[in-house]
């Protein structure tokens, strides 16, 4: 009861959580000058209540505005698991939205034609090729490599250290695939190329899958990330 009086004293009706909608996704301004576990209560009230209005069904990103305040490891933890009780919120920052110029995501690079030995792709984005990719050539990309054809060289994704980046074929061969810092080298020949295939990180080890399961792969990795 003490506590209560307290609150309502100090507080009275301001709001502990504030909730602003940005292009790509919503920006949760937390009271930095009250207990965390009063803010923590009411952010879950919002989020299952009133504000419920705001989850359009679709996955969002969550930005964290903290203020001054140093959250503990515990209060971290405490924080993303009430995200991540919604399904359809993953926090993306605990510094705020990203600037501006980086809300737009990045183009990907379209390359039309075969990649041949000693030619090097390397984009700020996702990279498509749509042709084949032979031995001695090289994609360097900071999202997913999708190659239409034969990936018969080497590919790197998530190379600015994006662990859920994946690379992805038609006819999956590669010499050489590293995934943000993980590298797998592969047989120099193949008894019979994969066909449909993927791959990508479960933990620190790279693991390959057929391109069918893609969708369900991204849903799960979505969830797993979204509590530390």
């Amino acid at each position: 009861m003490a506590k209560s009086a307290k609150s309502t004293a100090s507080e009275g009706t301001r709001d502990l959580v504030m909730i602003k909608g940005i292009r790509n996704g919503l920006v949760f301004v937390l009271a930095d000058d009250a207990p965390f576990t009063d803010v923590l209560t009411e952010l879950e009230d919002k989020l299952q209540g009133s504000h419920q209005q705001l989850l359009s069904g679709s996955t969002l990103s969550a930005y964290i505005e903290k203020g001054s305040r140093d959250l503990s490891e515990d209060e971290e933890k405490a924080l993303r698991h009430v995200f991540a009780s919604q399904g359809e919120l993953i926090v993306s920052g605990l510094d705020g939205p990203p600037p501006f110029k980086d809300w737009r995501p990045k183009d990907p690079y379209v390359y039309k034609g075969t990649l041949r030995s000693g030619q090097l792709i390397e984009h700020d984005g996702d990279v498509v090729v749509i042709g084949d990719v032979n031995p001695g050539a090289h994609i360097i990309s900071s999202g997913d490599v999708f190659v239409m054809g034969r990936l018969r060289g080497s590919a790197h994704a998530g190379a600015s250290g994006n662990v859920m980046a994946v690379v992805a074929a038609a006819y999956f061969e590669p010499l050489q695939v590293r995934i943000a810092g993980v590298l797998r080298r592969s047989p120099e020949t193949y008894t019979q190329a994969a066909e449909m295939e993927f791959a990508y990180l479960e933990g620190d080890q790279m693991a390959v899958e057929k391109m069918s399961v893609l969708a369900q792969h991204r849903m799960r990795t979505r969830s797993s990330h979204a509590v530390i």
